[in-house]
């Protein structure tokens, strides 16, 4: 039986601040191979990784990503509202976090929305190109088909993903785009789906899975793919 491939959940984010710097390099650390991240447009067209729209949540600042630029974001502090030992982490532009790649051949779950401005997507895919895994490639997801095929218009050589709360809603929707992946929550993804996932040539994982006991029933499913909070105890689950 193939093991699944462990996905590290906006980075190691069960014990360090999520879609940092830090939570990438700890993933990387304990041997994740892939990581998904969240990306948004700025102000002044700069993608920068950050689950929420707005920088409230996660960081000492208030206000609309969207509606503040780059040197603006990058004051913020993203890490103490984790823990006051992550004091300093700033916000990562998406090229700061696919560099990464570059030394550890890592690879990146870049979740997307639609963007206004087909010069972001083209800078997307760019960086895409710029930092993909030896022999391998980043993938794109979104729950937004038009944002998927914004990327597609660019680029149709990206992985696209769809995401959804329903597999074999979104299984449907992946055969009548073609999307190679499906990504939906564990608790709506069963052996038929997988089993029709897979004699249609598609790929699919499931999020967020925390639990090594429950993981080992995705596991004999044929999930291909697991997305978790906590990589490292995913991996020695395995």
């Amino acid at each position: 039986m193939l093991k699944p491939i462990i996905e590290a959940h906006r980075g190691y984010s069960a014990q360090y601040p999520e879609n940092t710097l830090c939570a990438f390099r700890q993933a990387i650390a304990v041997g994740a191979p892939s990581i998904e991240l969240d990306v948004h447009a700025s102000a002044d067209g700069e993608i920068v990784v950050m689950h929420d729209a707005s920088v409230d949540r996660t960081s000492n600042g208030k206000g609309a990503i969207a509606q503040m630029k780059l040197a603006e974001l990058k004051k913020l502090d993203v890490g103490a509202w984790k823990g006051p030992e992550f004091a300093g982490e700033r916000i990562p532009t998406l090229g700061e976090a696919l560099a990464l790649s570059d030394t550890s051949n890592v690879a990146f779950n870049v979740e997307i929305k639609a963007f206004s401005s087909t010069k972001v997507v083209e800078r997307l895919v760019a960086l895409l190109h710029e930092h993909a895994p030896r022999g391998g490639s980043h993938v794109v997801s979104s729950f937004d088909v038009n944002a998927l095929l914004q990327v597609r218009a660019v680029d149709s050589g990206v992985p696209l993903c769809i995401l959804g709360g329903n597999a074999a809603k979104i299984l449907h929707q992946a055969e009548e785009m073609d999307f190679p992946w499906i990504h939906s929550h564990f608790s709506t993804v069963n052996g038929d789906v997988v089993a029709a996932a897979h004699a249609q040539g598609r790929r699919v994982m499931i999020w967020t899975m925390d639990k090594p006991a429950l993981f080992q029933h995705y596991v004999r499913l044929g999930v291909d793919k697991v997305c978790t909070n906590c990589p490292a105890e995913m991996l020695a689950a395995q």
